[in-house]
């Protein structure tokens, strides 16, 4: 069986003001456990992260961004989930997320 893909989030961030803060924010992302990459664009205000979404939560990625004394702004998310075959899925994944019948999540 194939070991599950990472998910891919995209953090929109706000209070950065130059280059120096969005490498604070890569490595405050980058010691959370099972995040494989975490990139941050200053020029766009936003932090392109990896990882398993088996033990990362989107709240853990926040508080990650909080920490090196930033904020996250809210808004729609998109995870792109693979694997998925039936409703039960769906619901397992909703149910994980703290989002239960919202439709933010697309197989």
């Amino acid at each position: 069986m194939a070991e599950p893909e990472n998910t891919k989030a995209e953090l929109k961030i706000s209070g950065m003001h130059c280059a120096t803060c969005a490498v604070t924010i890569e490595e405050s992302l980058s010691r959370i456990k099972d995040v494989s990459k975490a990139q941050v664009n200053f020029g766009t205000d936003t932090a392109h992260v990896e990882f398993d979404p088996g033990t990362v939560t989107i709240a853990q990625l926040e508080k990650g961004v909080r920490d090196a004394g930033y904020e996250v702004v809210n808004g729609e998310v998109t995870l792109k989930i693979g694997g998925m075959v039936c409703a039960t899925c769906v619901q397992t994944i909703e149910s994980a997320s703290g989002r239960s019948r919202e439709p933010f999540l697309q197989p």
